[in-house]
């Protein structure tokens, strides 16, 4: 007999789950996704030719009604539930069948028929023989009466609480209420449970963790010490330290994440990250132990960015109100182009109102999307301008850190940027009194004059060389300051005196240059942005009586715009004003010092690289064909277009790679207006597409096949802007000559020494002038052409003061910390009315929707008016103690985690298709009094948890079962399977390497290997002993162990979990290698233990993992097991107890007790 039969012998081991139904939500599912996915398939593609007043009907086939559909046409039935493949309809759209292929004009898109084949197998769940509540014939406006009629549409009533007949049985309300319904139906309710039931049912309800054998303990001496008093005293003190335990929180975080839909990646099939997920995860953890009123946590979801008095973390300085908007950002997300698929970005937007609605008014709401909701009182209207409400916002990332964070690392920064600047020019202007006499040298080495030798004399060979490259160069671009020079030594290389007929051809070429250059930009390009203009910076470079050409022309730009004042700015590393011309930034490591010195303008790294940055436009104006950007980045910065709010759109999208400036041209779709397209630069962190899978279009060749924790180890990222232009001609603007203007002025030089020293002392002025903070955007060029030619000296080494000021720049530079980012929502600056779309289809906008809520629940849209998007409004209007349905829903969401069921049962849907509540008057006395201790999820929790009701044996009545099966009275407390996580969490508690540390990055769950192309990482078996939901929650692909126990999928909100009863959970429980291994190493720490009897380890087990004693012929049975576990395992049976087969097997033994994964 092998171990695991033997396990299976031991009578008190059973499978770990017991026969339980498919939830009640599964209908009221299968009627949403028919609603929101069928139906307008059907309407759209279908109704021509399969409806009831089609001009021809197409083979006797209606597929307008339910009826018509399971009858079918002249082939038979049209489909046959739960049976894709047998289906005709299904057949017919996957174009499978030559004779018959439907819609004959063209196949539907793939998504289409997923859907289809997905309601099927769903059994088709189709509501149209329903009776809505209101005949066809009538009215809207009639039908929304009738309708605002519905039991939860109903202002909350203080009800008077009922006085059951025995009415010494309890003084709480909720066990007033409960009772008189029992009596009613002639019910008594059970005996309250034992204490031992309690505590665990207590401590696996409020933190999902079972009670250890100390607190079960402390519990007994304070409950049985003086009678029913201490009794009732010991289990509020219990009571109030589950509460208080920071454990609470990640149960209670864990409830409020499966309303959210959150998952930490999109899925689709590049699988792209949310970043920083976990922030919003640690989010509510903190929250919920803190008691944060619940109408400020809905505030702090809806509008958690616009509320004009911040939440702060005081302790760890950053926003927390900010990090409440990430539940916009769950979900999944389709990475195909938005532009020519526009319903992509309607599609995520369609999400968000559906979660929005569902978790704060268990309204389906997105089921008006192509048609007035077809039982509840929500109309196009309302969709629309709900709609339109979250298409006025972005989805952007968050910065969350305090401002007085790295505050004073960056002023001592700044401070030793200024002593740099001095020391620099010290160095850089004792460089130039040589400078002409290097470039002379060089000369005579490029022409092999018989000089050459003595010039270079006394001169840095290695100095030296720099320079011959120059001139040798074959060729540089026109703008370079140092091809006129090239262009004369190469022409007078024969013939030094030949300079005066070659001085005149170079200084009208370049004038002429500079004129149609300058001409160009300013008649082809219009400014969108110029990120220097509050400094002036530009078109004043120099005095008009030292510009030797174009005096008509010089120095004119692109019409300057005010538009840089209307961009978003974030990040912690454009805190400052824009840079002034001359600003530079250091390497941050290394022996050069200087990376780059840079033009007036937007740069994110003037200070540090680590630091991170975001810019978005205003909403680009329609009439230019392209808009081009003088950009600079590196490590996954990018630049982009987003249009119609799509973060993983692959078109117009752009990774920085490189640290100079250059231009990047896009081509805005004409309807750029309507798809609400503006333009975004980002660094790393702010980057959605980060890692980029696309690496080919995205530059990312290094992290796109590394987890994102990884890539992210290497936190530097930058980039820089100076300008933004629109523009219909075919190019980016022309690189102006205007610093080179002063090489040309004055007298013509006599000789190649002339020109040197020209040179020279245009050098020493442009160092003059940056050294004093002074320069030009002209003066930045030329000290940047000679730092990338390693003409200027450039190493920590060059100085003993710079080697001090840079080791003390660096030190400084790498205690900053990395700034916190959060992936949610902000303002896109201008409030956007959505046009309705009739039946949903995009591309037939109609009359336009004024922002608003809910008609049936606000009596005006004129709060929604103003010039923001109106969500600030929308979540003032939600949090209102007058909203009918807010308190209502999260009262039953509460009261359905503690009791497995809620008053109504269908937690996400109070409208008709859901069920009507149990108990409304009490409904409605816990919602009002709700409101009325503010708002407060552990008061409310406290003051179910501390009635009879909720402390009841589990063991119903004979009567009970009879009269109410369901147990709907609460006859008895409901007994039921733990969620997935506690399940798991248990066992790591059991064995004792449950890892009980709060907050932080997630952990990958374990796989067999990585599947980097789907962006699937393997973490360890044990998940590092971290509790379940910290383990990585991926959309394409969750943790298999609990997906067993019907973890939910994140694509959607599931307010109550299916509960489903599959061969699969028991051969989990069996074979799975995370229950094997924690039996393995609970077994490694009974054996290290010193028992004195296998009766005293059994004993022990017992209390670890069912916090009970076992009855004598549980022990009896184990005790049988280990000998016989001991002969099997071929171990003399005086060392059974040191056996760690035998007690691994026990453990496992153990964990597959039913009433091991039960709330009792």
């Amino acid at each position: 007999m092998t171990a695991l039969r033997k396990l299976a012998a031991l009578s008190a081991v059973s499978v770990a789950v017991i026969v339980s139904p498919l939830s009640a939500d599964a209908d009221d599912a299968g009627v949403e996704f028919f609603e929101k996915k069928i139906r307008p398939l059907l309407v759209t593609h279908c109704s021509e030719c399969h409806a009831a007043d089609a001009k021809k009907l197409g083979g006797g086939l209606l597929l307008d009604s339910r009826d018509g559909v399971r009858k079918g046409g002249e082939s038979g039935a049209a489909i046959v539930p739960g049976k894709p493949d047998e289906s005709l309809l299904i057949k017919a759209v996957r174009y499978n069948d030559d004779s018959v292929k439907m819609p004959p004009k063209g196949k539907l898109p793939a998504a289409a028929i997923a859907d289809l084949e997905e309601w099927v197998k769903r059994g088709a769940p189709d509501p149209r023989d329903k009776s809505t509540p209101t005949m066809a014939s009538d009215s809207w406006e009639e039908t929304m009466r009738v309708r605002a009629r519905w039991w939860s549409l109903q202002p909350v009533q203080k009800v008077k609480v009922p006085q059951p007949k025995h009415a010494d049985y309890s003084d709480q309300p909720v066990d007033q209420f409960v009772l008189a319904r029992l009596e009613q139906n002639g019910l008594k309710p059970a005996e309250l449970a034992d204490p031992r039931t309690l505590v665990r049912r207590l401590s696996l309800v409020l933190t999902g963790l079972p009670p250890t054998s100390e607190q079960v303990a402390a519990f007994l001496r304070d409950y049985g010490s003086a009678g029913t008093s201490s009794s009732r005293a010991a289990v509020e003190k219990l009571i109030d330290s589950l509460l208080e335990s920071p454990h609470f929180g990640e149960r209670w975080a864990r409830h409020w994440m499966d309303v959210v839909r959150f998952t930490e990646t999109h899925g689709n099939e590049w699988n792209y990250e949310v970043h920083h997920a976990w922030r919003y995860r640690d989010y509510l953890i903190r929250a919920f132990n803190a008691d944060v009123p619940f109408d400020q946590f809905i505030r702090e979801h809806i509008a958690g960015d616009l509320l004009p008095a911040a939440r702060w973390n005081e302790k760890e300085r950053f926003n927390e109100s900010i990090i409440g908007t990430g539940f916009y950002r769950f979900g999944e997300v389709n990475h195909d182009d938005c532009i020519s698929l526009m319903s992509l970005g309607y599609d995520i937007i369609d999400n968000q109102i559906d979660t929005l609605t569902k978790a704060f008014q268990a309204t389906t709401v997105a089921c008006a999307r192509c048609h007035n909701h077809k039982f509840d009182a929500v109309s196009m209207q309302d969709y629309y301008g709900l709609l339109g409400i979250l298409r006025s916002s972005r989805l952007v990332s968050h910065g969350i850190d305090a401002s007085d964070v790295n505050a004073k690392l960056t002023q001592r920064l700044t401070e030793l940027k200024t002593d740099l600047r001095k020391e620099l020019a010290a160095v850089w202007l004792n460089e130039t009194s040589q400078f002409a006499r290097y470039l002379q040298a060089a000369i005579a080495k490029r022409a092999n004059r018989l000089d050459a030798t003595e010039l270079a004399a006394g001169l840095d060979a290695k100095r030296l060389e720099k320079r011959i490259a120059v001139l040798a160069a074959e060729k540089m671009p026109l703008e370079d300051p140092f091809e006129p020079l090239r262009v004369l030594v190469t022409a007078t290389m024969a013939d030094p005196a030949a300079i005066s007929a070659e001085w005149p051809k170079l200084a009208e070429r370049y004038a002429k240059e500079d004129r149609d250059r300058t001409e160009f930009n300013r008649t082809q390009f219009e400014t969108f942005a110029d990120f220097a203009v509050d400094f002036g910076e530009r078109g004043a470079l120099n005095p008009p009586s030292e510009r030797r050409f174009s005096n008509d022309l010089g120095g004119l730009r692109p019409p300057r715009s005010p538009g840089a004042n209307e961009w978003q700015i974030g990040g912690q590393g454009l805190r400052s004003d824009p840079g002034r011309s001359g600003d530079f930034a250091l390497h941050p490591e290394g022996d050069t010092l200087v990376r780059a010195v840079l033009p007036a303008g937007r740069f994110t790294h003037v200070l540090s690289d680590k630091l991170n940055g975001t810019l978005r436009s205003p909403v680009l104006s329609v009439g230019k064909k392209h808009i081009s950007f003088q950009v600079l980045g590196q490590r996954s910065s990018a630049v982009r277009l987003v249009s119609n709010n799509c973060q993983l759109n692959y078109k117009n999208y752009r990774a920085l790679t490189s640290a100079d400036l250059h231009w990047e041209t896009f081509s805005p779709p004409d309807d750029r207006d309507s798809l609400r397209t503006y333009a975004e630069l980002m660094t790393m962190f702010d980057n959605p597409k980060f890692p980029d899978q696309l690496s080919a279009l995205g530059g990312d060749k290094e992290n796109y096949r590394l987890p994102w924790e990884k890539a992210a180890e290497n936190p530097r990222s930058f980039f820089g802007v100076t300008r933004v232009v629109l523009h219909d001609v075919g190019e980016p603007p022309r690189a102006e000559v205007s610093h080179l203007r002063p090489l040309f002025a004055g007298n013509e030089p006599a000789s190649l020494g002339d020109v040197t020293a020209r040179y020279a002392e245009v050098i020493a002025n442009a160092i003059r002038a940056w050294s004093e903070d002074k320069a030009s955007d002209d003066d930045a060029r030329w000290l940047e052409a000679l730092l990338r030619r390693e003409l200027l000296p450039n190493q920590t080494s060059d100085s003993v003061r710079l080697a001090e000021l840079a080791s003390e720049y660096r030190q400084t530079e790498s205690q900053l910390a990395i700034p916190r980012v959060v992936a949610g929502v902000g303002e896109s600056g201008h409030g956007y009315d959505q046009p309705v779309f009739a039946r949903g289809d995009v591309t037939k906008p109609g009359e336009v929707a004024p922002r608003r809520y809910l008609e049936v629940l606000s009596s005006s849209s004129d709060s929604f008016k103003g010039p923001n998007s109106g969500r600030l409004e929308l979540a003032h209007q939600i949090a209102s103690p007058s909203n009918l349905l807010t308190a209502r829903v999260i009262v039953n969401r509460v009261w359905h985690h503690l009791f497995g069921t809620g008053l109504v049962r269908t937690v996400d849907d109070f409208g008709h298709v859901g069920e009507l509540p149990s108990h409304p008057e009490l409904l409605d006395h816990l919602a009002t009094r709700f409101v009325d201790e503010g708002w407060s999820i552990k008061q409310l929790i406290r003051s179910i948890v501390l009635t009879r009701t909720f402390q009841l044996s589990n063991q119903p009545s004979v009567e009970s079962r009879e009269v109410d099966p369901q147990n709907r009275l609460l006859q008895h407390y409901p007994a039921r399977r733990m969620e997935a996580e506690a399940i798991r969490d248990s066992m790591l508690a059991a064995s004792g390497r449950l890892d009980r540390t709060l907050f932080g990055p997630s952990v990958q769950p374990f796989r067999d290997k990585d599947y980097a192309d789907r962006r699937l990482f393997a973490g360890p078996l044990d998940g590092k002993g971290r509790r379940s939901l910290y383990i990585k929650n991926n959309l394409m692909e969750g943790p298999k162990f609990l997906e067993a126990f019907n973890f939910p999928g994140g694509k959607v909100t599931q307010g109550r979990r299916d509960v489903t009863n599959v061969p699969a959970q028991a051969l989990a429980m069996l074979n799975d290698p995370f229950v094997l291994q924690q039996a393995d190493v609970w077994a490694q720490r009974l054996v290290a233990r010193s028992n004195e009897s296998i009766g005293a380890r059994v004993d022990e087990m017992f209390q670890t993992a069912l916090n009970r004693s076992p009855a004598d012929n549980e022990r009896q049975r184990f005790e049988r097991t280990a000998l016989e576990l001991a002969e099997l395992h071929q171990v003399p049976t005086t060392n059974a107890l040191a056996s760690q087969l035998v007690w691994r097997d026990l453990a496992h033994a153990m964990f597959n007790l039913k009433e091991f994964i039960y709330i009792p």
